[in-house]
């Protein structure tokens, strides 16, 4: 990972004012975000810099590229600009809930816990607000994924039902079909 230090303040604020976690803050606001060292980062293709169950005190914006986001070598998601990671152990103070590895070169923004206590109050709170709305809309989409895997794996067992019991109705022979010879009048 390497800082960018060639940025310009204009063309942060250009970028900042496209980033939706960024969009209801006020200019002056931007501006001073912008004015903060060690914002943006470059990273390579095919580095993982977030690391499961490790420590960070840092979140990341991409501004382009992407990522994969992973739990033991299980894939979560692909994400690339405008989205957050790594503002769960951020939020929380905890360890990584997941790996993040670029599959592009990556350029984001890196903002530590010690830049963030930088800020005003009042912009902290905006930005946490917008962290806490992004988390929450990732539960609801995971939560969504997670129904709609019952529901495939539910139906898919009746389908295996429907076929086992039509499998025990073609075993037997349809034109010896038992049927009760008793009367009930």
């Amino acid at each position: 990972m390497k800082q960018i230090k060639n940025i310009s303040k204009l063309k942060l604020l250009e970028i900042l004012n496209r980033i939706p976690i960024f969009k209801s803050l006020q200019p002056i606001d931007r501006s001073e975000l912008a004015s903060m060292p060690h914002l943006v980062v470059f990273i390579e293709k095919d580095v993982t810099f977030i690391s499961l169950n490790e420590h960070g005190s840092t979140f990341f914006i991409l501004l382009n590229g992407e990522v994969n986001v992973s739990t033991s070598k299980k894939h979560i998601a692909t994400v690339g600009p405008g989205h957050f990671i790594g503002e769960v152990g951020f939020i929380c103070n905890e360890t990584r809930s997941a790996s993040v590895t670029t599959i592009k070169d990556v350029i984001a923004m890196r903002i530590s816990r010690e830049l963030f206590e930088q800020l005003p109050i009042r912009v902290r709170e905006i930005i946490k607000n917008k962290i806490i709305t992004g988390m929450a809309n990732r539960i609801t989409k995971q939560n969504n994924k997670i129904v709609e895997l019952e529901e495939k794996i539910n139906a898919s067992k009746v389908e295996e039902s429907n076929a086992i019991k039509g499998k025990e109705i073609k075993k037997d022979d349809p034109t010896k079909i038992k049927t009760s010879r008793k009367s009930t009048w």
